[in-house]
């Protein structure tokens, strides 16, 4: 019985460690994200690039992996924004996307 439920546990936690690492290399693989056809994000060197397509203001804060807000801009035209390497979080007014800058 003692064996069984070690061999269980075992299995249970490599399958979520062989997900979670599936799921990560397959975020790594975006670099350009376009939400309903409003502003769109990419991973450039050295930071990320945001395209705005439309004549009004966007407010985008960045947070960074451990939750801790990095900048906060307010855009009406496309800009390169500076960041170290890292996976961050951008929020807009009606979404948030994770984005890793190499």
């Amino acid at each position: 019985m003692r064996k069984t439920l070690l061999m269980l546990a075992c299995v249970a936690t490599m399958t979520v460690s062989s997900t979670a690492m599936y799921s990560y290399n397959a975020f790594e693989e975006e670099s350009a994200i376009v939400v309903n056809s409003g502003p769109a994000l990419k991973s450039v060197s050295g930071g990320i690039e945001i395209t705005i397509s439309d004549d009004s203001k966007h407010e985008f804060y960045i947070y960074s992996i451990t939750g801790q807000m990095v900048k906060a801009v307010t855009l009406s035209e496309t800009s390169v924004i500076d960041l170290p390497q890292g996976c961050y979080i951008i929020k807009c007014e009606s979404w948030s996307k994770k984005i890793v800058v190499r």
